[in-house]
């Protein structure tokens, strides 16, 4: 096996680490949610569509545009720091300045808002307040994403991925001590307020290491307009993700399923992000750096590398969830106003959509290799062929066939299948020398050992024979760590056995 660096693996770990932090306080804050509010009644449904609005409009608009526009475009500088932190500072100017709009614009236009995305909503009334108050939250993200594009450039990862724990913690003190003396409301300001703190959590570093806001808003800045000319087809190639969250909720919607699904699709997404999120964010300025400079070969090495520790990662907690996915929602919901019945449809909806999960990290890692090359055509595509998909999946089956929950779930698997084999299918095109057959036989061989783990924790489950949602916390618990356990020791043994090379090869080009 050739050398590894292993500085990129600590990070990596290291970050990993952090996220896997903000994702379970996350779990623990949509438990508090489930357990105080449930599921399928007026006002769970109505603080579950609400609370998706503001988030949503904002990944669609500017998620992943400001960190796909920005880190390419501060890299390019070349180690001219002062000219790099000014067109930063002006770029954090445009967004708050254009966040604020959109803000502004979201609490005037609340009502239609509400109606398009859950048009089947019992109590539209409570979730058009609601939408009122969160909206303002879309502020702090558009500050804190810029300030997390800022220190990843600067070599800063592990602060950017804790603030999301940050965010988190806040919503999880407000149930633990707030949570009974107000009503709804209360926990829609705890949001706005968390997101504040997590902007300012990223700021106040910044500024003590000599960073400087300033008030510039010229859009003469030739490095602004590289930027901003970025921006439409990232914005659009990013439409997938807050995309399956808006048809998701739209649909499910029509038979009382709003909050059922946001669980399933909530737990998904922190599991598939601990997983790829990491990876992806620590190789995307290596990426844009590389492709700056023409580095190709340590360009394509950086890709595999970052491609196998994502399938490395993702594919066994894909076959982990499809079988253990009951138990999985009965720990993490399963108590107080959150009955057996939803925590049932939540699981089936999850197993259906856990299928996606390497679909998930190839779309995730596809679309940092093309932004970083400044390349948006394909990711673009990729996303607007997803949603097509999705929102014709949906509409036949739920609207046309009367289908419910597993319809949608079915609908989001297929449609992040569509944009990751469409966006594979772009990279094969534009970097030819990046499948080797090294590099494919070590994809199958990831995956031939997770499917073999899979067996095993099937066989395992099937002998441990119980009924998760009648089976206490600590049962389901112990269910979940033998069965994952027996199915881990498995596929590592398989994957050493086959000598799948996953690290980071060293090389001074390497961030």
């Amino acid at each position: 096996m050739s050398e590894t660096n292993t500085k990129p693996i600590r990070t990596i770990a290291f970050m990993m680490g952090a996220t896997m932090l903000s994702k379970v306080l996350g779990l623990v804050r949509e438990m508090m949610l489930a357990s105080a509010y449930g599921a399928g009644n007026s006002v769970a449904e109505a603080f579950s569509g609400a609370l998706s609005v503001p988030s949503t409009f904002f990944d669609i608009l500017f998620s992943a545009a400001i960190l796909g526009c920005f880190i390419p475009v501060y890299n390019s500088f070349k180690g001219n720091t002062e000219e790099a932190d000014a067109f930063a500072g002006l770029f954090f100017n445009i967004i708050s300045l254009l966040t604020g709009v959109l803000a502004l614009a979201g609490i005037l236009f609340a009502e239609p808002l509400i109606h398009l995305v859950t048009p089947g909503l019992e109590d539209p009334a409570l979730a058009i307040t609601i939408v009122r108050i969160l909206f303002p939250m879309i502020i702090f993200t558009g500050m804190a994403y810029t300030l997390v594009g800022i220190m990843q450039s600067k070599g800063r990862f592990l602060l950017p991925a804790l603030i999301s724990s940050i965010s988190n913690l806040g919503v999880i003190i407000y149930f633990l001590f707030l949570n009974r003396f107000f009503d709804i409301y209360g926990l829609a300001v705890a949001y706005v307020f968390s997101w504040f703190i997590q902007f300012l959590t990223l700021a106040i570093p910044l500024i003590k290491n000599g960073f400087r806001f300033r008030a510039s808003f010229t859009l003469k800045n030739p490095y602004l307009r590289t930027a901003m000319r970025m921006v439409p087809p990232i914005m659009i190639g990013s439409w997938l993700s807050p995309m399956t969250i808006l048809i998701g909720k739209h649909f499910s919607s029509y038979f009382n399923g709003v909050a059922t699904f946001n669980y399933a699709n909530q737990t998904y997404i922190m599991i598939a992000g601990i997983l790829v999120y990491s990876i992806c964010n620590y190789v995307f300025p290596a990426l844009s750096r590389l492709a700056d400079e023409g580095n190709e070969q340590q360009f394509i090495t950086t890709i595999q590398s970052g491609v196998k520790c994502v399938m490395f990662l993702i594919i066994p907690c894909m076959f982990a969830v499809m079988v253990l996915g009951q138990e999985i929602v009965a720990i993490l919901y399963l108590r107080g106003e959150y009955t057996a019945k939803n925590a049932y449809d939540t699981a089936m909806a999850l197993q259906i959509i856990a299928i996606a999960m390497p679909a998930y990290g190839i779309l995730e890692i596809g679309n940092r290799v093309f932004y970083a090359q400044k390349k948006t055509l394909y990711p673009m595509l990729a996303s607007g062929v997803g949603v097509l998909v999705l929102l014709a999946f949906s509409a036949f089956c739920v609207r046309g066939l009367s289908m419910g929950l597993p319809a949608v779930a079915a609908a989001v698997a297929a449609s992040q299948a569509a944009g990751a084999l469409l966006l594979m299918i772009a990279i094969f095109k534009k970097n030819k020398e990046l499948f080797t057959g090294a590099f494919g036989l070590d994809i199958v061989k990831i995956v031939g050992s997770g499917f073999l783990s899979c067996v095993l924790m099937a066989f395992v489950h099937r002998w441990l024979d119980s009924n998760p949602f009648e089976a206490g916390v600590l049962h389901n618990l112990a269910v979940c760590v033998i069965t994952f356990l027996c199915g881990g020791i498995v596929y590592l043994l398989s994957i050493k056995i086959v000598k799948v090379q996953i690290a980071f090869k060293k090389g001074k080009e390497q961030a």
